[in-house]
């Protein structure tokens, strides 16, 4: 793990209060050596996906499965209401994997928990010393099997107890993406939404990809105050977390890949401080089961949060912009929930501010298409447009700005293209 605690405080006059904005990033170079990889595919393939999105979802999946080598272990479990495993367990690296999915052919309604269960199956009989992963992937609602949303969660947090992670990936406009999202944040997986069939081959990548330069697993962050006058903290994403009776938070950010830092952003705010001047006012210890050459080693960092507290700003620039980034995508969150109750112009205004906020920030790329995508929605929204669709977009991409996948949020913009509910 390669840590850096970066601190940014402003001195609030009027209420005698120190705002400390803190951003944590774990970064991590690539392991000396791949990890194993023991998974388990579950397309969906009931009579929804009929068409160019079973076509898409079965060249994104040999996609998948080329990436792996004959030292990973796959298993194929295709549902619809039967479920039938087509392929493994076996090695990964057999080319009868990728032949198994030319055959595959739309059925009927979708046993979305029997395909799971099948899936975790496989993967708990041979777990490895690396990744052990479901992936599972679906257009509909689970309307065979299983169909209640807490218990399907309740499983894949089950199986994760268990070593077996669960990776969800929802597309087009009819699947439950609050519930693919909460089985994927309970199995300690990841969760995609692909919004057009030409971008699910990209979108597949990212899962198969992150697992190949998988550097570390189970990274959490633990937070414990050191400053009498912390008045409160403010969590700025929606990680899984914990806090104890002692005051400390503990935060879990999952898996951990080479070329995906994580990112974690909290304010303190501290009141009638008496010491001025560099203050410690938190330690922060990060925790992971990090991949080395020799295996999996357990590994903990320990590392002071120092403000200076003497009654004036003290801005760090990356600080700032990362922590709006993060509000940005609340704010999406909290436009949502206006377009839900039928508030579309509330929604659309709630976007436009949060793009203002941005604004002061336009020399990073990432900030322009963030400012531009925010813009064009709220267009949107004040034009009275939104879809089931437009929930899935912001709702993905609210996580993704939060679990600071980049790239995915790249592949899944608007704004090159603006697609429309058929």
């Amino acid at each position: 793990m390669r840590p850096n605690v970066q601190v940014s405080s402003r001195f609030v006059t009027s209420q005698n209060i120190h705002q400390i904005g803190l951003l944590i990033e774990v970064g991590a170079h690539q392991p000396p050596r791949r990890a194993p990889i023991n998974v388990a595919l579950v397309p969906d393939r009931s009579g929804s996906m009929s068409g160019p999105p079973l076509e898409a979802a079965k060249r994104a999946a040999m996609r998948f499965v080329e990436l792996l080598d004959q030292n990973d272990r796959l298993a194929i479990t295709v549902f619809d209401d039967q479920v039938t495993t087509i392929f493994g367990p076996a090695s990964a690296g057999e080319h009868l994997a990728g032949q198994s999915l030319t055959r595959v052919q739309p059925g009927g309604t979708t046993n979305m928990s029997g395909g799971w269960l099948k899936g975790r199956e496989h993967v708990q009989a041979a777990l490895v010393e690396g990744t052990n992963r479901v992936v599972l992937f679906t257009d509909g609602l689970a309307n065979q099997g299983i169909t209640s949303p807490p218990e399907l969660v309740a499983l894949a947090r089950g199986a994760a107890a268990q070593r077996v992670s669960t990776s969800c990936i929802g597309f087009g406009a009819n699947f439950n993406e609050d519930l693919l999202r909460e089985m994927s944040r309970a199995g300690g997986g990841n969760y995609w939404y692909v919004e057009a069939a030409d971008t699910m081959a990209d979108i597949f990548a990212e899962e198969i990809e992150g697992l190949v330069v998988l550097a570390a697993q189970n990274l959490t962050v633990t937070i414990r105050l050191a400053h009498p006058h912390i008045a409160g903290v403010s969590l700025l994403q929606r990680f899984p977390t914990q806090r104890a009776d002692d005051g400390t938070w503990t935060v879990t950010l999952g898996d951990l890949y080479a070329t995906s830092p994580k990112s974690l952003g909290l304010i303190f705010h501290i009141e009638n401080a008496t010491e001025l001047g560099p203050t410690k006012v938190a330690e922060v210890r990060l925790s992971a089961d990090t991949v080395t050459g020799a295996g999996i080693e357990h590994q903990v960092i320990t590392m002071p949060v120092v403000a200076n507290l003497d009654d004036a700003d003290h801005v760090e620039p990356t600080v700032e912009r990362t922590l709006i980034q993060f509000g940005a995508a609340r704010a999406r969150e909290d436009a949502m929930q206006h377009a839900e109750n039928g508030d579309l112009d509330t929604a659309a205004q709630t976007l436009a501010d949060a793009s203002a906020r941005l604004e002061p920030h336009p020399s990073d790329p990432r900030v322009a298409e963030e400012i531009e995508d925010l813009r064009a929605e709220s267009e949107r929204l004040h034009s009275h447009e939104y879809s089931a669709l437009d929930r899935k977009y912001h709702d993905a991409r609210r996580h993704a700005v939060w679990e600071n996948k980049q790239a995915y949020v790249r592949k899944m913009s608007r704004t090159p293209r603006r697609p429309r509910e058929p």
